[in-house]
């Protein structure tokens, strides 16, 4: 199988204590069937930790304990590396913050926004639109139209050629994705493409806080967030410095999202997800007094958790879309 991933995928590596959001705290871990069997043969003073410290015969998980990992210890490092090595961890703790899909004989990665790592090097890499290809173990997935899979593989590449193009301002980018979308849709469901809505980021962020305000939020963090954007919503023009960054976090959107319309056709809805996601990330950003890169890292850090970790959330937004709550 062939597998695809971005140009910066194979240079990220965990910061462990360093981190400062560690994805051990937080979130719900689930263990996988295999690594939760091996887990039961562990002996000694941390298999009865293990024991202990997991539930669910179905779907086993470990016991969280004031919202950390029972095995992070005070040193923010995991007692289960330290004493069994990385290979002894289950799958969901394996992978993040990576994430992959599988199409057919192809299999597609990238690393996600919502790790504080991944978020630097998707906004510092300047070769966004890279990618690099080799030959992986996986099984084929099941089979799917590959001419539609061509089709918008060809997309894709044109959405990127847009978002490298020189001389372009983030606003022009975003209304020839609109465009070239809309065609790609039309041409995919045979019909002719409708009239294009045009993407302004102050129009856009009255709409996405509409959206968001449907959200069920993930903490008491993104809770304060948005109240703040509603009682005093920023102008959120991105300056000259900050286009870049926008334009990158767009090609990750892209890249993540765009070829899973070979499944539903849905082609403009992928882009006015991304263009969603930047405008609520940039309003974000443009909030704090102090804007720099390590603000705008926060600020995307968190919206990937509120929307991109959430199906709920994300089912939340396709259904404002498809109601014409934005970029309509």
């Amino acid at each position: 199988m062939l597998f695809r991933r971005p140009c910066y995928y194979d240079t990220f590596t965990c910061t462990a204590e360093k981190c400062t959001d560690n994805c051990c705290i937080g979130w719900e871990i689930c263990i996988d069937s295999e690594t939760a069997e091996f887990y039961k043969s562990v002996g000694g003073e941390l298999g009865k930790r293990l024991k202990k410290n997991i539930c669910g015969d179905d779907e086993p998980s470990f016991i969280m304990k004031d919202g950390r990992c029972p095995f992070l210890n005070q040193s923010n490092l995991c007692d289960i590396i330290s004493s069994l090595g990385e290979n002894a961890l289950c799958q969901i703790c394996t992978d993040h913050p990576r994430w992959f899909e599988w199409y057919g004989d192809e299999k597609e990665g990238g690393i996600g926004l919502s790790c504080e790592e991944g978020a630097r090097l998707i906004l510092q890499e300047e070769g966004f639109a890279d990618y690099f290809e080799s030959e992986c173990n996986d099984l084929p997935d099941e089979d799917f139209d590959k001419n539609v899979y061509g089709f918008l593989f060809a997309v894709r590449d044109s959405i990127f050629d847009i978002l490298t193009e020189e001389g372009l301002s983030f606003v022009q980018r975003a209304n020839r994705l609109i465009e070239l979308s809309s065609e790609a849709e039309a041409e995919l469901c045979g019909r002719k493409s409708t009239p294009e809505a045009r993407f302004d980021f102050n129009t856009e962020l009255k709409n996405t806080l509409s959206v968001l305000e449907k959200t069920q939020p993930i903490d008491e963090k993104w809770t304060a967030e948005l109240n703040r954007l509603k009682a005093s919503p920023p102008v959120p023009e991105p300056d000259g410095e900050q286009e870049k960054y926008l334009t990158r976090l767009t090609a990750y959107f892209v890249w993540r999202y765009f070829l899973s319309s070979v499944f539903d056709y849905r082609v403009r809805e992928k882009i006015a997800f991304a263009l969603f996601s930047v405008t609520v990330i940039s309003a974000l950003y443009h909030m704090n007094e102090e804007r720099d890169f390590s603000t705008l890292v926060k600020s995307a850090v968190l919206y990937s958790k509120q929307m991109e970790y959430s199906e709920e959330n994300l089912d939340i937004f396709f259904e404002s879309y498809n109601e014409k709550e934005f970029l309509q």
